[in-house]
């Protein structure tokens, strides 16, 4: 198998990702600046196409950023995937989110329930669907976030290695 050097990059980074978000619950910007600016600039250099790492980017920042305003996504999750898109493209980005999505969900409910905080899940939903009938809330339970970065990096694989149908 022939590894490019945007792919090298996208996998040595999304293995760092996986591992510091478990670690210390972040990904740090030291890992997603240089793993966009090495996208971009690579492409610039590589060739053939100057402009696809920055579209790469900038189409990730456009959707990620949208989930991370909403409150749906962690910056560190969104700055990831605007290196993967840098590096590998914006359409191998939008097929690493397709399989985010259809990952989260059940890699999600597993890992809290083996966490022990489904409970946390269903008070929050619960307040959520208080406040949209107009009830009277109090107090937001606190937001139980999944660990994305090992999820990110098991979809960026998959997306690197698969192509979703076009």
């Amino acid at each position: 198998m022939n590894v490019s050097p945007p792919l090298l990059v996208l996998y040595i980074g999304l293995l760092l990702a996986a591992f510091t978000d478990v670690r210390w619950g972040r990904i740090p910007n030291a890992l997603t600046m240089p793993m966009m600016a090495l996208g971009i600039v690579m492409h610039l250099t590589l060739g053939p196409d100057p402009w696809f790492g920055l579209i790469g980017c900038a189409a990730a920042f456009a959707l990620h950023f949208s989930l991370f305003a909403l409150g749906l996504e962690k910056a560190g999750d969104a700055k990831l995937l605007m290196g993967l898109g840098a590096l590998v493209g914006w359409v191998e980005m939008v097929e690493a989110s397709v399989w985010m999505a259809v990952l989260y969900l059940p890699v999600g409910l597993a890992v809290l329930a083996w966490r022990g905080k489904l409970g946390g899940l269903v008070a929050a939903a619960r307040w959520s669907a208080n406040r949209a009938l107009g009830k009277e809330v109090g107090e937001r339970p606190d937001a139980t976030w999944l660990i994305a970065g090992p999820l990110i990096a098991v979809a960026g694989l998959i997306g690197s290695l698969t192509d979703l149908p076009r």
